[in-house]
Order: structure tokens, then sequence, then C-alpha cells
């Protein structure tokens, strides 16, 4: 510890160390305001962007409800081109996809779905995005290429889609022409739940089994 005589040697040491560190002093100080002025700023951008998307949302969900079905598909493309990186753009592809099916549209459905597979980040809206996908496809008569997708899953990471993903597997088995197989699907998925009300009737509609 230094001792210093008088107030002059104390003001001498203190100018010698300013001129040793004070630079360096004065940068933290800036970088570390600059620092929190962006962070800040990001923070503000991020609620601002949004609330943005939310209204487009919003607006989405009323064309959608009015049935104007070319203003839902626009809005939707704007909230998947404008804010893609929001929960609001992953629900927009999934929203889109549904449309062009509905608009009979089922190639443009794929690609939807395809590009929305390489996109989600929720573990859940990629289990349905893989489930739309393979029921697009099975309508599109490619039964393969449906059941690559219900296969890209193990069955106990498909969460509460278990049951639908099950049932579909049985339709596609079905136009497979594989009924013993399509039978196994669908009461798999009759003892997992969430199963559509037409289940029984699929089950009642396949052949008699074989002795």
């Amino acid at each position: 510890m230094e001792v210093y005589a008088n107030d002059e040697e104390r003001l001498e040491a203190l100018q010698r160390w300013w001129k040793e560190n004070g630079t360096s002093i004065v940068a933290g100080i800036l970088v570390g305001a600059l620092a929190i002025a962006g962070w800040n700023l990001w923070q503000n951008n991020q609620r601002s962007v949004g609330l943005q998307a939310s209204n487009v949302y919003q607006q989405l969900l009323l064309a959608n409800r009015e049935q104007r079905s070319e203003a839902a598909i626009k809005l939707s493309e704007r909230l998947i081109q404008q804010y893609p990186a929001t929960a609001y753009g992953d629900f927009a592809r999934l929203f889109l996809a549904r449309l062009r099916v509905e608009a009979g549209d089922l190639a443009a459905a794929r690609k939807t779905l395809e590009e929305a597979m390489t996109r989600l980040q929720d573990d859940e809206l990629r289990l349905l995005a893989r489930l739309r996908l393979a029921q697009v496809l099975s309508a599109l008569g490619e039964q393969d290429a449906a059941l690559t997708q219900l296969d890209g899953v193990p069955e106990d990471k498909t969460g509460k889609f278990q049951g639908a993903y099950a049932e579909l597997r049985g339709d596609v088995l079905v136009a497979r022409g594989q009924p013993e197989q399509a039978r196994a699907a669908y009461e798999k998925a009759r003892t997992q739940g969430e199963a559509s009300p037409l289940l029984k009737l699929k089950l009642t509609d396949l052949p008699a089994r074989q002795p």
C-alpha cells in the first residue's frame, strides 16, 4: 500500500494512474453503454415485430372465419415472408397448407408443408406438419412417400398425435391393398385415443379376416 506525504503527491499518483488506465476505462464504459442500448433496442424491436405479426394473424383468422379464402391465403403468405422467425410465421405455414388443400391445390400444399418441415423448430408443430404432409402425399396417390413420412418419427415420439398417426397409417395401407396391416393400425389408433369418428366405420369396411 503506497503512503503519500501530502495531497500533492496523491494528486500526482492519481494523474499517473489515470494516464495509464483512463483510456481502457472509458472504452469499457462506452462498450457497456452500447451493449445495454443495443439490447434495449433489440427488445423493443422484437416487441414491435411480435405486435405487428399478431395483428396480421388476427386479420388472417378473421378472413378465415368470413370464408374469404384469397385474403386468408395472402395474409398467410405475408406472415411467412415478413415474420418468418415468429411463432405466427410458423402457424401461417400450416394455415396456408390447409387453405391450399381446401382449394384443391394439393401440389402447392405439399410444397408448403415440405418447406415447413425444414423451418419449424417446435417439436409439436413439426409432428403436425409431418402428419399433414403424409395426408397430402396419400391424397396425391404417393402412398410409399406417405409411409416414409409416418415412419420418419418413432411411434413413442408422436405425442398427442399418436392415434392420428396410427389411423393415417391404416388409411395408407388400405390404399396399398394391405387390409390386415391396416386393421392392425386402426386397432392401435382406437386404443390410443384421439381417433376420428370415422374410425369404427373404417374398421367395419375392411374385408373379413382371412382364415
